[in-house]
């Protein structure tokens, strides 16, 4: 406490004049410590953003998992990472190639066609020229990994299915150049990022049973159903390895497979029709006949090998003489026309929508798609070149 009749510094009396000079030093100092702290604040913030907008790591070989190897045979991959290598030459090289590159298809070998990049990269993805950053990937790893944790909490199964681009099932059929800047995809970075999560790689059996019958066609960028039956298998193994207590997935007998016509996708672009057709399943015996209310909410019964097309969605599968009696939420594009009617004799109802993964605006709710059909099964099945359409967020559920 100040003694009666001192003055207090700063009060009524002036400042003496030598402490004029330094007065404002302490705010100087603050300013200056203020200045330094904001830029390594935002010299930080660059180099997260810089981190998370590099490339993430891709693989040299098939990445080991957790959920089994029948759900993920290794695939060989390109010996050369050209584009995390040399990425300067390789758009050097990318660029040389301008007069192939300008149209919406891309010609290959043997009369293969795939699309160019006006479709979501669909050609840069093909060959590791377009992938997945850092923040992609864990985005798609974070996203997946809640809805796998919510599910497992309600005790719902959950397969996740990335169907493959033709490109990664004949490889050889790309054009040379673009042989000799091949590299991993982001399909395999998500793969090395994620070895936890339930994706099915379908990629070694489709190019193992390529060898004998089209599981693609030169001019259609889908799988054919034949390619969608044996992918089929592929989730049955995977399947029953991941859960055993549960029902087995049937695999309908076949006895040999069967031509059903050219289905030229590429057509308007000019690119004439041209063999292999496209290959089906020749079924031992007949399938149950389907109960299908489409999004029309019209009721019709099919034949068991009909499949539900990507335009009758939302729809509502009913089969009373199902492999399985469980039910099954799925979310689908238009690759999963060739697995639909195996979904539609395994189970006893399903119900099939579009999750639209090329368009976030109004994104898939899992939780509240669960809470109203109650499923014992949610698979979520989506085309490969989807991948470089990243979740907006990290939490799916």
């Amino acid at each position: 406490m100040t003694a009666p009749g001192v003055p207090v510094h700063g009060a009524q009396i002036p400042s003496p004049v030598w402490w004029r000079r330094f007065r404002n030093i302490p705010l100087t100092i603050l300013a200056v410590l203020s200045l330094i702290a904001a830029i390594v604040g935002w010299t930080v913030q660059y180099q997260l953003d810089q981190s998370n907008n590099a490339a993430a790591a891709v693989p040299e070989a098939a990445a080991d998992s957790d959920v089994g190897s029948v759900c993920r045979r290794p695939v060989d991959l390109p010996a050369q990472t050209t584009w995390t290598d040399d990425r300067a030459a390789s758009e050097q090289a990318w660029t040389a190639r301008s007069a192939e590159l300008a149209g919406p298809v891309i010609e290959g070998k043997d009369g293969w066609y795939f699309y160019n990049d006006q479709i979501e990269q669909n050609f840069s993805q093909a060959i590791g020229r377009r992938l997945l950053t850092v923040s992609e990937i864990t985005k798609w790893r974070d996203y997946f990994s809640s809805i796998d944790e919510a599910l497992a909490e309600e005790g719902i199964e959950l397969s996740i299915q990335i169907t493959p681009s033709a490109t990664s099932v004949y490889p050889q059929q790309l054009p040379d150049w673009a042989q000799e800047l091949r590299g991993p995809t982001p399909l395999d970075q998500l793969l090395l990022d994620s070895p936890d999560l339930p994706i099915v790689d379908f990629r070694a059996d489709l190019r193992d049973a390529a060898g004998e019958n089209a599981v693609y066609t030169p001019v259609n960028s889908h799988w054919t159903d034949w390619g969608g039956y044996i992918g089929w298998q592929t989730y049955a193994e995977c399947h029953d390895s991941l859960y055993p207590d549960n029902p087995e997935i049937g695999v309908p007998p076949v006895v040999g497979v069967k031509d059903t016509g050219t289905f030229n996708e590429y057509a308007q672009y000019g690119v004439a029709d041209t063999g292999p057709a496209w290959n089906a399943p020749e079924y031992a015996e007949t399938l149950p006949e389907i109960t299908v209310i489409d999004n029309k909410q019209e009721t019709k019964v099919t034949s068991g090998t009909t499949p539900v097309d990507l335009l009758a969605l939302p729809a509502t599968t009913i089969n009373d003489a199902s492999a399985s009696p469980q039910t099954a939420l799925i979310l689908r594009d238009s690759m999963g026309g060739a697995l639909s009617s195996l979904w539609n004799q395994q189970y006893a109802q399903t119900w099939q929508l579009q999750h639209r993964y090329d368009d976030w605006s109004n994104p898939p709710n899992y939780a509240a798609l669960v809470a109203q059909y109650k499923p014992d099964v949610v698979i979520i099945q989506l085309a490969e070149r989807h991948l470089v359409n990243a979740p907006p967020g990290t939490s799916g559920y």
